[in-house]
């Protein structure tokens, strides 16, 4: 006999839906999965389940009066026969049977009481708030490998490698250039530079600071490079560097872009909240969306995501996300439930669920045909900077209070977590095999997580001891300090990682 706590959370949903209290029910239904549990059961509870079971449960209660454990029949409590059995007395009852957990080692040193062990060989530390459970079987595996650079590139804020041709590079950073490297290897781990093509915007005064390349990407099929600048301006290239076409209507940095799958049409978010999606063959704009209100000065959100062939999903005001159409001029709907600035989307296409990060500390999962999240994670203390599928059930994501965490979307719940130096977390990258996740530090550090160990961890964990303390596999340290990481990239083999840094050189680790 069993109840779980979803099955606990449709109660009483049902019961404030009953009873009048919508606002309160309509609360519980963002935060839970209770609609999923109506469509599928709600025809087969009656009105008044939860009164129901509330009062068999104060019946047995006082059923077990006068019983006694070897089933002979208990004398009578004339103190409580003499009164009219209540919720109240069935709640004295139990605790009565059940002693009073007291703190142990209440006043302990918060040092000293941040790690305690129980009897089943486990460890738990508390982090953020968080219990986290680790063996202390003394796992040889947990060795650290250090990662080294295998060459230097011209300092960059961004980078993407060729997702079809594993030894193309492009790069950006000041001078409004950005560059694409063709590398030749001749052994895994070594990489030397063929050609270099120059991609060039124009250098304009027009805009005080407008010469740094703020974001590129590759085309899914590999065959041109979009390119955007803090002056709005956004063009494309060809693999060796020729310039294919020019787009102007952004008057602001460019923060985001997102190109669809058929590798012709792409969308682009600037600083002001402007979206614009584009025909990369003709140059021109088919449609373009503003969701920011008159005199707000907090941006919107840093990402975008295509959810479909011809549907995305952009940034809205005070934390909604607009569900946009080509071909339309309005949205077709808002996602409420974010309250702050968005910072990561990741869209699933086999399981059509969406996921979304906030400055306000939550991630949401959202599926398809519903405009209320499934899901809502809580527990970081920071801002969330990354979020990411590792398969149709869990989620990988990154916080600036310095922890990688694991979720799972199916039963809601926290699995696994990582804290190695509290250090914040500027951004998270999950390889194309997604069998390698790296976490880039505000110190410049790289911390690399294997996938299939992190799951193997969860999968060897009791679920009571749940969440798992998840090993750092790799890390790699640069040689100069003060110096954050502004980007992480992966190249199509999943064995090489760019870093762009702030003041330094762009370093190529290689993973293996």
């Amino acid at each position: 006999m069993s109840v779980t706590s979803e099955e606990v959370n449709y109660l009483i949903w049902r019961y404030l839906q009953e009873s009048g209290k919508e606002v309160t029910a309509l609360a519980l239904q963002e935060e839970s999965r209770v609609l999923e549990f109506d469509h599928r059961f709600g025809e087969h509870i009656p009105i008044g389940a939860l009164v129901s079971f509330v009062q068999k449960g104060i019946l047995y209660t006082e059923s077990e009066l006068l019983v006694r454990y070897d089933r002979d029949i208990a004398p009578v409590d004339v103190e409580h026969s003499a009164r009219d059995f209540n919720l109240v007395q069935a709640l004295e009852i139990d605790s009565d049977r059940v002693p009073q957990i007291r703190g142990k080692h209440r006043f302990e040193l918060a040092d000293e009481s941040s790690v305690s062990s129980n009897h089943n060989g486990v460890s738990e530390e508390l982090v953020n708030g968080t219990r986290v459970s680790e063996s202390l079987s003394g796992d040889s595996s947990k060795f650290i490998k250090t990662l080294h650079e295998t060459l230097k590139l011209p300092q960059s804020s961004v980078s993407r490698w060729n997702p079809t041709n594993g030894l193309v590079l492009a790069y950006g950073g000041t001078s409004a250039a950005a560059t694409i490297v063709n590398f030749s290897q001749q052994n895994p781990g070594s990489l030397t530079i063929d050609q270099e093509f120059k991609c060039q915007h124009p250098s304009t005064s027009t805009f005080e600071g407008s010469s740094c390349i703020t974001c590129l990407e590759w085309s899914p099929n590999g065959r041109s490079l979009a390119t955007g600048i803090e002056s709005g301006e956004v063009r494309l290239w060809t693999i060796d560097g020729k310039l294919q076409n020019v787009f102007q209507f952004h008057k602001s940095c460019i923060t985001t872009i997102k190109w669809n799958q058929d590798s012709i049409h792409f969308l682009t978010c600037d600083t002001d909240d402007v979206a614009t999606v584009w025909n990369s063959l003709t140059g021109t704009a088919l449609q373009q969306f503003s969701p920011k209100e008159t005199g707000m000065l907090e941006s919107l959100g840093v990402d975008a995501e295509w959810v479909g062939p011809d549907k995305f999903v952009i940034p809205g005001a005070q934390g909604s996300i607009m569900l946009c159409e080509m071909g339309e001029s309005r949205p077709l709907g808002k996602l409420n439930g974010h309250t702050k600035t968005l910072t990561a989307f990741d869209y699933q296409p086999d399981t059509k669920m969406l996921v979304t990060a906030s400055d306000d500390k939550t991630l949401r999962v959202w599926r398809s045909g519903n405009l209320n999240s499934s899901n809502c994670f809580v527990g970081n203390s920071q801002s969330v900077t990354s979020a990411m599928w590792l398969d149709e059930d869990r989620i990988i994501s990154t916080s600036i209070d310095g922890t990688m965490r694991v979720w799972s979307q199916s039963i809601n719940s926290l699995l696994g977590l990582s804290m190695v130096d509290e250090v914040p977390i500027f951004c998270g990258s999950l390889s194309p095999d997604k069998q390698k996740f790296a976490v880039g530090k505000m110190d410049g550090e790289i911390s690399l997580y294997h996938t299939e160990k992190i799951l193997e961890v969860i999968r060897n964990t009791p679920q009571a001891h749940l969440p798992a303390s998840i090993p750092v596999d790799g890390d790699y340290q640069p040689n100069t300090e003060g110096n954050c990481i502004t980007d992480l990239a992966w190249d199509s083999s999943s064995t090489y990682l760019s870093i762009s840094y702030s003041a330094s050189e762009t370093a190529v680790v290689y993973v293996g």
